[in-house]
């Protein structure tokens, strides 16, 4: 915001004076020599407000750069996690940028360019100082300051490919090390906890072998630079004393000492802009964030719940999931679809529900292109999180109470979550597999949507449980496609189911 960066400017520029107190205050201590009593304590407090004025001006210059930080890491985040899903990343990546990433562009972007901006702003005055108070001595000491940027100048391009090597080995130990962590149980069971860890291990020495080559190429920078940084200490003292003794040109001792001591903050600003731009120059690659793809606009509700393929096919690679159908479901219909595990059934769920694009020809729903909003796709793994049951229902989105407590009684669940069962907090794994899928179902139920796709919903279930879940689900007045290995053959003829078989590409009813 605006009146925040103009804030953080004035409180920057009057904490810059910084730089210059020393050199201003103590070289004036050698005129001391014959001034009164009086005079010097006229000194002293001059020099305390100065102090305590710059200090304080600091303090609240650094409490703006915590706000701008603020800003900027919620801008951020937010990014981030929006792109994670908009672009369909596993979890693991997203989780990654949100941490890794977005902690390192915030140590090594957003602190630094506000430190760098500090620094610059003292620089800036300091020079300014340093040339008031003899513009030749100023002259070379601005001069030796500014060599202490070329080691920097060298390394950015190097620093920055460096950076981004370190964010991508740190990416795959988290990866790896999700993997180990997932399936600890079944690797104890067989035995090979162990030797699985290898890999994560061998991730790991990438990792930290990345980031000390990173480390260790800013620190050979940061060297360079304090090698020119002696040179710009004692070169000009010797040119002083030199000039000193061919004329003087103005040049006294108590000239020197206020430039030594002012032109150390020019000297010190400009090592603190090269090591903040050293660590800035390692994030350039990782800074360089994709914008959001654009989602299409809302779908119009489709008219009905009726699908239609035409010549559809779908496609894995060479692998031939659907080879060219022509199907027609009419809304309302019922309809299983059996098949061996493994031989595209989702995948023909997730075309149907607009999460995947045929490889040729075309589908609709109510004579519109599919999208996911277009239908109540569940799966047997119910997404359930902490929070009240009314959040896991609504998702953050608008709907009465009398909406919530209907769709909970078309599950059965009204009796099982007590009084005020809308505030009930939930704790996924306290709830059953049934009240899980049951919960999900009464989210799907909620938006009335003309088409439910169930993928392997019953898996896992006890028997009760899963006549309970579809007897609910077949009696709903929508088109229904269930994928399933196990069913009911009574409640497949009580609602007219029609079964169709996936198998090698062909989809079609049973005879």
């Amino acid at each position: 915001p605006k009146p925040l960066l103009v804030a953080l400017l004035i409180f920057s520029a009057l904490g810059g004076f910084e730089g210059v107190l020393n050199g201003y205050v103590l070289g004036q201590v050698p005129n001391l020599t014959a001034a009164t009593t009086a005079q010097r304590l006229q000194y002293v407090a001059l020099a305390a407000a100065l102090y305590l004025g710059t200090y304080t001006c600091l303090y609240l210059s650094l409490r703006l750069q915590q706000s701008a930080i603020k800003i900027w890491n919620v801008a951020l985040k937010g990014h981030l996690l929006r792109l994670s899903g908009a672009v369909k990343e596993p979890a693991s990546k997203g989780i990654n940028r949100l941490t890794n990433d977005a902690n390192q562009i915030e140590a090594r972007y957003f602190r630094l360019i506000l430190d760098c901006g500090q620094n610059l702003i003292m620089t800036v005055i300091s020079i300014w100082f340093v040339l008031a108070v003899n513009w030749l001595m100023g002259l070379v000491f601005v001069a030796f300051s500014a060599l202490t940027m070329v080691p920097m100048v060298i390394a950015e391009q190097p620093l920055a490919k460096l950076g981004q090597r370190a964010s991508d080995a740190n990416a795959e130990t988290v990866a790896q090390a999700t993997d180990w962590l997932s399936g600890l149980a079944e690797l104890v069971q067989y035995g090979s906890a162990h030797t699985f860890f290898k890999r994560v291990n061998r991730a790991l020495h990438q990792s930290e072998r990345r980031m000390q080559q990173q480390t260790v190429a800013q620190y050979t920078a940061q060297f360079a630079t304090w090698l020119l940084v002696v040179l710009a200490l004692f070169g000009p003292m010797l040119i002083g004393f030199m000039l000193m003794a061919h004329g003087g040109f103005g040049i006294t001792i108590s000239t020197l000492l206020t430039l030594q001591l002012s032109a150390d903050h020019v000297t010190l600003g400009v090592r603190s802009v090269i090591n903040d731009w050293s660590q800035l120059a390692s994030t350039k690659q990782l800074r360089q964030l994709p914008p959001i793809p654009v989602s299409p606009a809302p779908a119009a509700k489709p008219r009905d719940g009726r699908i239609e393929l035409n010549q559809t096919t779908l496609k894995f690679g060479s692998h031939l999931l659907l080879r060219p159908t022509d199907l027609a479901i009419p809304a309302g219909a019922k309809v299983l679809i059996a098949g061996p595990s493994g031989i595209g059934k989702s995948s023909l769920l997730n075309l149907i529900a607009g999460r995947l694009d045929p490889s040729s020809g075309s589908i609709t729903i109510g004579g519109q292109t599919p999208r996911p909003t277009s239908v109540t796709y569940i799966t047997q793994s119910a997404y359930i999180f902490k929070a009240t049951i009314r959040d896991n229902l609504t998702l953050m989105q608008s709907f009465t109470d009398e909406e919530l407590l209907t769709v909970l009684a078309q599950v059965q669940l009204s009796s099982e979550l007590g009084t005020a069962p809308l505030e009930r907090m939930v704790d996924p794994d306290a709830l059953s597999g049934g009240q899980k899928q049951r919960l999900a179902l009464a989210r799907g139920l909620l938006r009335n949507r003309p088409i439910l796709l169930l993928d392997e919903i019953t898996a896992g279930l006890d028997d009760q449980s899963t006549h309970t879940i579809r007897q609910i689900l077949y009696a709903m007045p929508v088109t229904l496609i269930e994928v399933a290995h196990h069913y009911d053959h009574a409640l497949l003829t009580a609602f007219h189911f029609e079964v169709f078989t996936l198998n090698e590409g062909h989809l079609g009813p049973v005879a």
